[in-house]
């Protein structure tokens, strides 16, 4: 087990996949109580584009990768509150057309398959020090921005008509939570990859609620999910020579199966007992 750190990239690895194991349940748990659990994929698909525009006009993809995502966060939020269409025919269409626009610009760029390869599933053995610093300051950002709004994102998310009666800025906190996750999908470009992202934000928030009394609960199971699905995964694909990305999140599924199969268990043992 120890020869695994004895290489500097796994190093890296480790330290950026703790940083987006801890953030990308945090921030998923209010978007997963939201029912906002897609626009994981919808930002991603259109992160792909800014990715390939990047590489077409021989810019830093990462950077472009959040602007697009971010302009894409704010269209999603505006097409779900004043068009006339639901949140998730919204994402629909910007995931579609995001993944499109890439392939094409992709294709202009002279980008092959395999040099998108890396930013689609991910690829942790190519992180460099100053990746895992930009992605360490985005985390700082977001779960900093999520400290600061914590009592305002925490009444809209469990009861948005109230909040909104009560005199509460619902369309800001609606908007920051969509640019927060538009920051962390960027974040785990090259943990998980962009299309694969939505289930690091997910999956271990729902393993989290099958066993959670609390949101408090579903925070810190969600926390630990996202920690041992992101663990386990580079473990596994270190001594499986699998891709790490996809590991993770078959790892992450791995999980979620083992906390629903808990809780069926626990209430069939209530309905014995009783």
């Amino acid at each position: 087990m120890g020869d695994i750190f004895a290489f500097g990239f796994m190093r890296l690895a480790f330290v950026g996949g703790t940083i987006v194991g801890v953030l990308a349940p945090i921030i998923g748990t209010f978007l997963v109580l939201r029912r906002y659990g897609l626009i994981g994929d919808g930002l991603g698909h259109v992160a792909f584009g800014g990715v390939a525009f990047g590489h077409l006009m021989r810019t830093d993809p990462i950077l472009m990768a959040l602007v697009y995502s971010t302009v894409a966060a704010v269209g999603m939020e505006q097409f779900r509150v004043k068009g006339r269409l639901g949140g998730d025919v919204a994402i629909a269409i910007f995931l579609s057309s995001g993944l499109a626009l890439g392939l094409v610009l992709a294709r202009l760029a002279r980008r092959s398959t395999d040099q998108l390869w890396t930013y689609l599933f991910g690829s942790v053995i190519a992180l460099q020090p100053g990746d895992v610093i930009q992605i360490a300051l985005i985390a700082f950002i977001v779960l900093g921005s999520l400290w600061v709004m914590r009592r305002g994102l925490f009444f809209v998310t469990f009861d948005e008509e109230t909040a909104r009666a009560s005199g509460v800025p619902v369309g800001f906190y609606n908007i920051a939570l969509v640019l927060l996750a538009a920051l962390t999908v960027v974040s785990a470009i090259q943990i998980v990859g962009l299309l694969l992202i939505s289930a690091l934000l997910v999956l271990p928030v729902a393993a989290a609620l099958q066993v959670a009394r609390s949101f408090r609960q579903t925070l810190v199971l969600g926390v630990g999910s996202g920690l041992l699905s992101v663990y386990g995964g580079l473990i596994g694909s270190y001594y499986l020579d699998t891709p790490p990305g996809p590991t993770i999140v078959l790892m992450a599924l791995g999980i979620f199966l083992l906390a629903n199969g808990a809780r069926l268990m626990s209430r069939s043992a209530r309905v014995l007992a009783a």
